[in-house]
């Protein structure tokens, strides 16, 4: 699909300037001459500006329902977009569970078993399960989940006093260690491994909440659970996954989320850099977080906030609190939904915790309804204590999973449905157009028609070649930095080069750089791509923020190179041929821009990204810059090379795993479908593999 023509005016609208800080990266070698934006980036080439007021004009469309027929009306589509967004649409299969209890130890108030189960077959989740003494069963009970308290998770003393003072209301508590934390910060685990999640359509969120509701069904399965009064609870992270997980599982009966619930438009502009855990793809073309909350009525739901969280702005919660309350409104529930403020910062707080055991104990335990329960006879122990450990040897059981090794799997069985080559040319040709739609979808839809234009910002000679510093309009109200190089006396030629990646900056490469001879020979256009170069900003919340928005970085930069070599095409009548060269993450770039628009006569790609595959590792070297929601569920790079293999490419340097070079006997397998189409299409000398 195209991007909507809407959703571009509602961002032409918006203000070119925004009112939050702009922080000028350093450029590593060159002066102020070369630089399109020597005081600073304007409005127009942020990045970072351009992200967030391109999402919220997409959030901003998102309405009240006017009536609950309408509201009703809704909620399935919201449902299936919100599960798809976490990578559970489909769900899972509900394997055996094969629960087990590693240890049990007796406290004054109650007891604790310590609990290992699988989510998925021997994907091993770590839980300690509190029972309170002196109580009537069967019991109501809450899953607890840590905030990103990586070291200790669980047992981390800010969430056993949580859990304790639920327990202290005669509630069950289950409390997991999420993907990451506690016992389950190993190899393999590490947060940052969501990105790879993200290629084989999976999420970091998405796998925790199916821990979550894996946990309902262990305590389900429990004698002494009342399985119609399961609660969940969490603060943060844990926060996070009580908004998630409740929607999409309709035996919980009561949930309270603690310093997590905002709106996305508040949490996009103001919140800042987050983990990836946060951001599910696209998310915020589909909802607003008022309709999440909504999904829940008329279970009751608590939001629990500091004023002064400067994560999720206040701001943002109370708008989206007072939406949601319409929503109950319409299911004749107002008291059902609630929202308590501490005037403090991030964090679960004392008066947050006191105001969730008051909250559940109520909708779960029959108690009255309070606005607190004192916090009275709780103390936590020590994280590290053996009686809180699930894993009493340290370790997992031999054989288990990883987010990495599950990702793995994946890879290879959505890649096995592709990688047969086409029996002729003419599947082949019936077959890449399909690829090229499905491609611009994944990376979420083709943008309008824009004719790229171009202002110069500075022209100068340089040892016999002449630069014009460019910025060039690569769609509306957003530019690039650009620098066009080539011999001072010489008048344009019939062709010119596109550099992209690989090099310090736009400077060093006329200077010293593999621009630097093709600037000799004939015209050179060097760009930095949105986010590089004289526009980077933190990487992890440029790429995390176009995940959610539902256009990713990379998806961006693509659209970068295809409108910068439309600009150097249409540059006059005579320069028509373009020759790209892209190295490392420029060299993916180049590809795709090439397979989906074929603005090029040539492709040099130096060190190119073999396969998806190779990017599943648990170091995780490859830039995160390169993770596109979905990608292999529709093709691997091969594919992405027999797509542009229209014209010439080179690649020299192939990579896999820890970004070494592949061995040639390894390329030859790799390649096997490029060069097969190659062949079938009569151009076996079109791909050349150093």
């Amino acid at each position: 699909m195209k991007i909507s023509r809407l959703l571009l005016l509602l961002l032409l609208a918006l203000p070119l300037f925004s009112v939050w800080a702009v922080e000028v990266a350093p450029v590593v070698g060159d002066d102020r001459a070369w630089l399109t934006y020597p005081d600073g980036l304007t409005g127009t080439a942020d990045p970072l500006r351009f992200l967030i007021e391109y999402t919220q004009a997409s959030l901003r469309q998102r309405t009240d329902p006017e009536s609950r027929d309408a509201w009703l009306a809704r909620v399935p589509v919201l449902k299936r977009a919100l599960a798809k967004g976490l990578g559970l649409d489909p769900l899972p299969p509900r394997t055996p569970l094969n629960a087990q209890v590693t240890g049990r130890a007796q406290r004054s108030f109650y007891r604790v078993e310590n609990i290992v189960f699988e989510s998925r077959p021997s994907f091993y989740v770590s839980a300690n399960v509190y029972i309170p003494e002196g109580i009537e069963l069967p019991a109501p009970a809450v899953v607890v989940a840590a905030g990103h308290a990586m070291d200790h998770g669980k047992n981390h003393a800010l969430y056993q006093l949580g859990q304790l003072s639920l327990v202290k209301q005669g509630m069950i508590v289950l409390a997991f260690d999420p993907i990451g934390q506690g016992e389950r910060k190993l190899p393999g685990f590490a947060h940052d491994l969501g990105y790879g999640s993200l290629l084989v359509g999976q999420t970091n969120e998405g796998r925790i909440v199916w821990d979550a509701i894996r946990a309902v069904d262990y305590l389900c399965s429990r004698a002494d659970v009342d399985a119609s009064r399961i609660g969940i609870a969490g603060n943060s992270g844990g926060g996070e996954l009580v908004f998630y997980t409740m929607p999409l599982d309709e035996r919980i009966q009561a949930g309270a989320s603690f310093c997590f619930v905002c709106s996305y438009d508040q949490w996009i502009e103001k919140g800042g850099n987050h983990c990836i855990c946060n951001h599910l793809p696209g998310i915020t073309r589909k909802m607003e977080q008022f309709e999440i909350i909504g999904l829940n009525a008329p279970r009751a739901f608590l939001a629990g906030n500091g004023s002064e969280d400067k994560i999720f702005p206040i701001d943002g919660v109370r708008d989206t609190m007072r939406r949601a309350g319409a929503i109950y409104a319409l299911q004749d529930a107002p008291d059902r939904l609630d929202a308590v403020e501490a005037p403090l910062p991030h964090g679960w707080s004392q008066p947050l915790r006191e105001a969730g055991a008051a909250w559940l104990s109520h909708w779960l335990a029959g108690q009255e309804r309070k606005d607190a329960i004192p916090e009275i006879g709780i103390a936590a122990e020590a994280p590290d204590s053996p009686d809180l450990k699930a894993f009493k040897g340290g370790s997992m059981p031999d054989g288990a999973e990883t987010v990495v090794t599950l990702n793995q799997r994946l890879a290879r069985q959505q890649i096995r449905k592709y990688t047969a080559p086409p029996a002729d040319l003419s599947a082949w040709e019936t077959r890449a157009p399909l690829w090229r739609e499905d491609l611009w979808e994944i990376m979420g839809g083709k943008p309008e028609p824009f004719e790229p234009t171009a202002r110069t910002v500075n022209v100068f000679d340089w040892e016999g070649l002449r630069i014009e510093v460019l910025a060039i309009m690569v769609e509306p109200g957003f530019e690039i930095g650009a620098t066009l190089a080539g011999p001072a006396d010489e008048s344009p030629t019939k062709s010119a080069s596109l550099f992209v990646g690989g090099f310090e900056s736009r400077g060093a490469a006329v200077r010293d750089g593999r621009a630097a001879a093709a600037a000799r020979r004939g015209t050179v256009l060097i760009i930095d791509p949105r986010g590089s170069g004289e526009t980077a900003r933190n990487l992890n919340q440029l790429v995390s923020g176009g995940i959610v928005m539902g256009r990713t970085l990379f998806a961006q930069q693509v659209w970068d190179v295809i409108q910068a070599a439309r600009w150097l095409s249409n540059r006059n009548e005579t320069q028509t041929s373009i020759h790209a060269n892209g190295e490392g993450d420029g060299a993916l770039l180049a590809l795709y821009a090439a397979a989906l628009a074929s603005p090029f006569a040539r492709l040099d790609l130096q060190h190119l990204l073999a396969s998806y595959q190779y990017y599943l590792e648990n170091d995780q070297p490859q830039s995160i810059l390169l993770s596109l929601p979905g990608v292999l569920e529709v093709a691997d790079i091969p594919q992405i090379i027999a797509l542009a293999g229209t014209v010439p490419i080179s690649v020299d340097g192939l990579i896999g795993f820890g970004k070494a070079r592949l061995a040639s006997d390894v390329i030859e397998t790799e390649m096997a479908y490029p060069m097969t189409v190659a062949a079938l299409a009569g151009r076996v000398d079109m791909l050349k593999l150093e």
